[in-house]
């Protein structure tokens, strides 16, 4: 667990946005980064939720590992990152070496959705959005996935009524609860060759998911 001293909602938003960046995002991986005031929304929400502090938390789809590095400023006994990308692993592990995160953190090569894991207990995630149509579906294979590997499970996806009831019909077939739902509108910067606009403006839903068995109130 990273030693830090007090911190609040505002101060982590301030220090996720000197996180790394991605340096050449590749389009067809849908790599943006989580804005740090959604990226410091759901991690405040899983804190309160106490599914932070002391625990094990993956960062499925990592990329740069910012919701991973949120987590372990809040208090997670450990952080495991997983990423297709090799070379941002690369940059991320040159990051947290020099910060003295490494210690806390495994990162992991491969296809987020044929990683196999144990002891994990909370996933917190940004997964692709599936908006290139050859990732289509995409958002919703990610959330399967860390419902397989975590009981608890904290995800953004992009909002609308047949995402939604995607979400709630996934979560009922494998026993889980929504916990927690909050809309947001996520800004985009410009960052591929097709961006027409400085900043997009996406509405996004994040949620909060619990296994059956250890829910408190479903949303």
């Amino acid at each position: 667990m990273v030693e830090e001293k007090t911190i609040d909602k505002k101060k982590l938003e301030i220090t996720l946005e000197n996180t790394l960046d991605y340096k050449k995002p590749r389009r067809e991986l849908e790599q943006y980064p989580t804005p740090p005031e959604i990226a410091s929304k759901i991690l405040w929400e899983a804190l309160l939720r106490n599914d932070i502090e002391d625990k094990t938390i993956l960062d499925l789809g990592c990329g740069t590992l910012r919701l991973g590095i949120g987590a372990l400023i809040l208090g997670a006994k450990r952080v495991v990152g997983v990423d297709i990308d090799y070379r941002v692993l690369e940059e991320t592990i040159e990051w947290i070496r020099e910060r003295k995160y490494t210690v806390y953190t495994l990162l992991l090569n491969g296809d987020a959705l044929e990683i196999e894991l144990r002891n994990i207990d909370t996933t917190i995630m940004n997964p692709p959005f599936g908006v290139n149509p050859r990732n289509k579906g995409l958002d919703m294979m990610f959330l399967r996935k860390a419902l397989e590997l975590s009981k608890t499970v904290y995800t953004i996806h992009k909002h609308s009524p047949g995402e939604e009831k995607l979400v709630r019909e996934i979560a009922s077939l494998n026993s889980y609860a929504i916990v927690y739902r909050e809309k947001a509108l996520m800004p985009i910067k410009m960052m591929y060759p097709r961006h027409r606009r400085r900043v997009y403006r996406v509405e996004v839903d994040i949620y909060g998911l619990k296994k059956e068995g250890v829910v408190e109130n479903e949303y």
